[in-house]
């Protein structure tokens, strides 16, 4: 992040990253509000790392089950994420809501078998059917996976696209916008998001 946005995005409210976020097509689910982001992490917390601490809280899930998600609009993904039968399923599921109607996937199911060494992803999408092999790597999930549905939204009529933003570590955030919003998104935030691809 550069030193003038960083010195712009200084002391910005959680109410005011959360306004920002909305106009990149960012928003928290329905029930989801202030008090839940604050029972995380305190108000100072979340003004003195802006939109990066925001953006990954909003990636997550509720702490309530069922566990479901605090945004739609993104997914803080951990690489080691897959252990055993239905991680694939998930990642399917997290990857179909954040393209919203655009990919409808169906029938989706998963293997996973260490002992055989065998995994993947298998489901169908108006009408066809599709059957993605996984590498069995640890726990890490095997990037052609996502690779695969970037191509497969990429193959679809709309301008919505994958974006990635690299946290450092052993994960990332993964979104689905318009060109207007990913450059809205780079521009507001400062935070250097990427198309995936």
């Amino acid at each position: 992040m550069s030193l003038l946005r960083r010195l712009m995005n200084r002391n910005l409210t959680l109410y005011s990253q959360l306004d920002t976020l909305a106009e990149c097509g960012i928003v928290p689910n329905d029930g989801v509000g202030p008090p839940e982001l604050l029972a995380r992490h305190s108000e100072r917390e979340y003004e003195t790392s802006p939109f990066k601490l925001l953006l990954s809280v909003l990636g997550t899930e509720s702490l309530e089950p069922p566990c479901l998600p605090l945004s739609d609009n993104l997914w803080h993904m951990r690489a080691e994420c897959i252990s055993g039968p239905g991680d694939y399923v998930k990642v399917a599921q997290r990857m179909t809501t954040l393209a919203g109607a655009t990919l409808p996937l169906e029938e989706v199911h998963d293997e996973f078998d260490w002992r055989q060494g065998v995994a993947w992803l298998g489901f169908t999408m108006r009408g066809r059917a599709f059957r993605w092999p996984a590498k069995i790597e640890e726990r890490w999930i095997d990037p052609n996976i996502l690779s695969r549905f970037v191509a497969l939204l990429e193959e679809q009529d709309t301008a919505l696209r994958f974006t990635g933003l690299d946290l450092g570590g052993q994960d990332c955030l993964i979104g689905c916008a318009s060109d207007e919003q990913f450059a809205a998104l780079r521009k507001r935030t400062g935070l250097e998001f990427e198309w995936l691809g």
